[in-house]
């Protein structure tokens, strides 16, 4: 039952592709033996012509050519790609100096820095002075010490009672102030 009913079918499918498929046009002819042969003797003939061999040989080596410059202008936009990059990022990088000079906030950093720097000096100052001051306090202070020792050797006679050795110490405790 069911061998007959697919042979049924692909006989109706036979029949479709017969009238459709593989009908030939009116009008349309095969040519004849002689006009196939004549054509195959000329297409034989062509491509044994030394004419369109050197027109093919010609062709083939403007095609070399022109590879080999398509490959160099290739090359070359490579290059220039790169180069193209390189100044892009070295613009940016100026672009982004620029930026950062330009801008309010730099300024402001510069003039506080600035301000910074001279209070530093003002402090400084002060300092020197301060140890200066000390300093000379400090010398002033061991020479009253050492004229003290001196005199409290005889408190009546003052220097006059002193040996010279102890004179010989104090004007190199003067000398050294």
């Amino acid at each position: 039952m069911i061998q007959s009913s697919l042979d049924k079918r692909l006989a109706m499918w036979e029949k479709y592709c017969l009238r459709h498929c593989f009908t030939v046009p009116e009008g349309f002819s095969l040519p004849k033996n002689d006009e196939l042969l004549a054509s195959s003797s000329t297409i034989q003939d062509a491509l044994a012509d030394p004419d369109v061999d050197a027109e093919l040989d010609s062709l083939r080596n403007k095609l070399t050519l022109v590879g080999a410059e398509t490959d160099k202008l290739n090359s070359e936009l490579k290059e220039l790609e790169r180069q193209s990059a390189s100044s892009g990022h070295c613009a940016g990088l100026i672009n982004e100096a620029l930026q950062l000079y330009e801008d309010t906030s730099v300024q402001d950093m510069f003039q506080e820095m600035m301000q910074t720097a001279t209070e530093l000096r003002v402090k400084m100052k002060k300092l020197k002075t301060r140890q200066a001051e000390k300093m000379e306090h400090e010398r002033a202070e061991r020479i009253h010490n050492s004229l003290t020792d001196y005199f409290t050797v005889n408190p009546k006679k003052g220097l006059s009672n002193a040996k010279l050795d102890d004179l010989h110490e104090f004007l190199a405790e003067l000398k050294k102030m």
